[in-house]
């Protein structure tokens, strides 16, 4: 009888300190990955057709030819490109969400590479998310069973940069989650005011 009352009591008082733990304890709000996305930053979100047009622009800039396109919920791009270049070209999926709710889990990216995977033809992934992407998600896409490549929306924009030009760059930084909000430096500002002295 002893030891059945040794082998029961941890477990009440163990049971008894959870349901106190749970009762008072206070509640903790857990965050996502902040990406991109600046804490007063009140630029504009890009739209779905913008964002598409954009993509589409990237892509053909680099020699890529379109073959499959669509656009899901919230403007999410989807399309299978084909590089024609002899020996290097191939087929590539490619992923592109301007959705600024969250930054991209672990499991969306391991979702997608399992798609790539699945594709037999596919020589890579490359998943844009301009919202970012959590470090879980970072550190799964090492592991993920086909190669995947992850872009969020500031490596996008140096991406545009370097391949549509500045002029097109700074439309795109105009939008939220593209890289930390420009402001003018005190120089530009003092030339701003002179020019529009009488």
């Amino acid at each position: 009888m002893f030891a059945l009352f040794v082998m029961v009591a941890p477990l009440v008082v163990g049971g008894f300190l959870i349901m106190l733990i749970a009762r008072y304890a206070p509640n903790v709000n857990r965050e996502p990955g902040a990406g991109n996305a600046a804490e007063h930053d009140d630029r504009p979100e890009i739209t779905s057709e913008e964002f598409r047009d954009l993509i589409e622009e990237f892509v053909a800039a680099r020699g890529l030819r379109v073959v499959f396109s669509s656009m899901g919920t919230g403007g999410v791009v989807e399309l299978t490109l084909r590089d024609e270049r002899p020996l290097t070209g191939g087929r590539f999926l490619l992923q592109a969400s301007p959705v600024l709710d969250g930054a991209v889990e672990a499991v969306d990216v391991l979702g997608f590479a399992e798609g790539v995977r699945a594709d037999m033809g596919a020589l890579k992934g490359i998943m844009m998310a301009v919202a970012g992407f959590t470090d879980e998600a970072r550190t799964a896409v090492t592991a993920t069973p086909a190669p995947v490549e992850l872009v969020d929306g500031e490596q996008l924009l140096v991406l545009v940069r370097n391949e549509l030009g500045a002029e097109r760059a700074e439309e795109l930084a105009a939008y939220r989650g593209f890289g930390a909000r420009v402001r003018p430096s005190g120089s530009e500002k003092a030339s701003a005011e002179d020019d529009g002295e009488p």
